[in-house]
C-alpha cells in the first residue's frame, strides 16, 4: 500500500466535505458512498434530539472486500432512518494504511475536520483519546439499552482509556493456529479430537517435525509452522511484556524473556520446522500455505473465512498449544468511536448503537469479516452459520483464555523496535539474551518520552 496519510495537512477552516473532497482528488480512488432509509437504530438506543435531521460523516479503513460487509450495517441503518444522511468513507482503498489512517485522524481532529464517527482497531484507541479526539461514550451508554455486559470484557478494557470508555465493539478476534489437516494425514500424526486443547510445546514440536520436509538442498520444502504473533510467546513462557502501569519494559525480570526467543530462533535453526526469514526456505511469489505446503499458520483470525474458500485441502483451525506457563491467546477488537467535537452527537450515538447490535447481523449477512462484538450474535448467528469446515467455536474457547496486546500510545513504534531485534535474531546476528536488552533498552527510551 502506498502511504500517504503522514504528509496531509488539515487546516482549521477546512470542512469535513472539504477533507473528504480534498483527499480522493489526491488519491483518485477514495470511495464515498451515500445513502438515506427509515426509522430508529432497532429500538437499541433512543436520544434526545436523535430524531432531528442529521448528516454523519463515517469514516473506516479496511480493504474492500471488508467494506462491502461492514458497510452494510451503515446502508441498514440508512434504509431505516430517512431523515439522516450518511457519508462513509473507506480509506483504505485509497492507499492508507493503518498506521496513515490514524495519523490522518489526528491530524483531523486538530483540524476540527474528524468524522462523526470513525472505524477503528484498538491499537489507535489510546493515540486518538490522549490526543483529545474522543467522545467519553459512557454516559451515553447510560441512558441507552445497551449494557457493557453484553459484549466481551476484554474489548471493554480495550476501549477505555484512563477510565473512561470511548468505544463501542465492532468485531474482534483471537489468534489461534491455522491447520492443515492433510498434511499431518500424510505424514501419518493422528489427530485425535480435541488435541488442542491439552497439546504442550513438546507436542508441537513432534508433530511439525514429522511434517517439515527439507529439499536437497537443504531449504524447507513443507514448513512445519510460521509462528506470527510475538505477545503470546512470551506469555508461554510466563512474562509480561509490559510492567502493569505499561511504563517499562518486563521481560527480563524473568528468564522467560530470553527463553521465548530463544524457542522462536530454534524453531527455525535447530527444529528447522519454520523458514528463514529470507533465502531458499521462502520461494519467490509462493503462498505456502495457500498451496499446501505449510502445515500450520501463524495467526488464523476470524478474516480467514474471507481468504479460505479456494484452498484445496481440509482447513481448520486449533488452539495454540501449551507452553510451561499457562496459555493464553492475543486478543483484539474493532471499535467504532466518536469524534469530541461533533456537532450531531445524538445521531452519531444512534448510528453506533446500531451498528454495535443489529447492524452486527447485518455485516454477517453480508458475509461477515471479524466475529461479532455484540454478544447475542457473535453466539448465535456467527457459530450457527457454516463456513467451509471451520470449527468457529474454537475462537469463543480461545477467547477464555485470551489477553490484550501491551497497548500503549507508540504502538507502531515498539513494534519496529521488537521486529528488528526479532529479525536480527532470527538473521543469527545476535544472541537471544541480547535481543531481550536491546528490546527493553530501546522501548524503555519510548516510553519515557510520554
Amino acid at each position: 500500500m502506498t502511504d500517504i496519510g503522514n504528509n496531509e495537512v488539515v487546516g482549521r477552516g477546512l470542512t469535513r466535505r472539504g477533507v473528504l473532497a480534498g483527499t480522493a482528488a489526491l488519491t483518485g480512488m477514495l470511495g464515498v458512498a451515500c445513502a438515506q432509509g427509515t426509522g430508529a437504530g432497532g429500538g437499541q438506543a433512543q436520544t434526545a434530539g436523535s430524531k432531528a435531521p442529521a448528516t454523519l460523516v463515517y469514516w473506516c479503513n479496511v480493504g474492500q472486500a471488508d467494506w462491502e460487509k461492514i458497510e452494510a450495517a451503515s446502508k441498514e441503518y440508512a434504509k431505516k432512518n430517512p431523515h439522516h444522511t450518511m457519508e462513509a468513507s473507506n480509506f483504505d482503498t485509497s492507499g492508507t494504511t493503518e498506521a496513515a489512517y490514524g495519523a490522518k485522524m489526528i491530524t483531523a481532529f486538530a483540524g476540527g475536520a474528524a468524522p462523526d464517527v470513525m472505524w477503528t482497531t484498538t491499537r489507535r484507541m489510546m493515540p486518538f483519546a490522549l490526543a483529545g479526539g474522543l467522545t467519553d461514550l459512557t454516559p451515553l451508554y447510560g441512558r441507552s439499552k445497551i449494557k457493557t455486559d453484553q459484549y466481551y470484557s476484554q474489548a471493554i478494557e480495550e476501549q477505555t482509556v484512563n477510565g473512561k470508555l470511548y468505544g463501542i465493539t465492532q468485531g474482534w478476534g483471537v489468534g489461534v493456529l491455522g491447520i492443515n489437516r492433510n498434511l499431518f494425514e500424510r505424514a501419518g500424526v493422528a489427530l485425535k479430537p480435541d488435541f488442542d486443547k491439552t497439546w504442550t510445546h513438546a507436542e508441537f514440536l513432534d508433530m511439525t517435525k514429522k511434517v517439515a520436509k527439507l529439499n536437497p538442498q537443504g531449504n524447507l520444502d513443507i514448513w512445519g509452522v510460521d509462528y506470527s504473533e510475538t505477545w503470546p510467546l512470551w506469555w508461554d513462557f510466563g512474562v509480561e511484556f509490559l510492567d502493569k502501569e505499561r511504563k517499562k519494559v518486563a521481560i527480563n525480570e524473568k528468564p522467560g524473556g530470553a527463553q521465548a526467543l530463544q524457542f522462536w530462533h530454534d524453531l527455525t535453526h535447530t527444529q528447522r520446522v519454520q523458514p528463514q526469514r529470507t533465502g531458499g526456505d521462502r520461494p519467490a511469489g509462493i503462498s505456502m500455505w495457500n498451496t499446501g505446503r505449510q502445515a500450520l499458520l501463524g495467526n488464523a483470525g476470524p478474516f480467514v473465512l474471507a481468504q479460505w474458500g479456494t484452498l484445496d485441502f481440509n482447513a481448520d483451525i486449533v488452539l495454540r498449544p501449551k507452553g510451561p506457563a499457562p496459555r493464553f491467546h492475543r486478543w483484539y477488537t474493532d471499535s467504532y468511536a466518536m469524534w469530541a467535537a461533533s456537532k450531531v452527537k445524538d445521531a452519531a450515538w444512534e448510528f453506533m448503537a446500531y451498528a454495535g447490535t443489529d447492524g452486527q447481523k447485518d455485516v454477517e449477512n453480508a458475509g461477515g469479516r471479524s466475529i461479532p462484538g455484540y454478544k447475542p450474535v457473535a453466539e448465535t448467528v456467527f457459530v450457527q452459520r457454516k463456513t467451509l469446515n471451520i470449527n468457529k467455536q474454537r475462537w469463543l474457547d480461545a477467547a477464555k483464555e485470551a489477553k490484550q496486546q501491551p497497548l500503549v500510545k507508540q504502538w507502531d513504534e515498539m513494534n519496529a523496535v521488537v521486529s528488528k531485534y526479532r529479525n536480527d535474531l532470527l538473521d543469527q546476528k545476535i544472541a537471544a539474551r541480547e535481543a531481550a536488552q536491546g528490546i527493553e533498552r530501546e522501548v524503555n527510551s519510548l516510553l519515557a518520552q510520554g
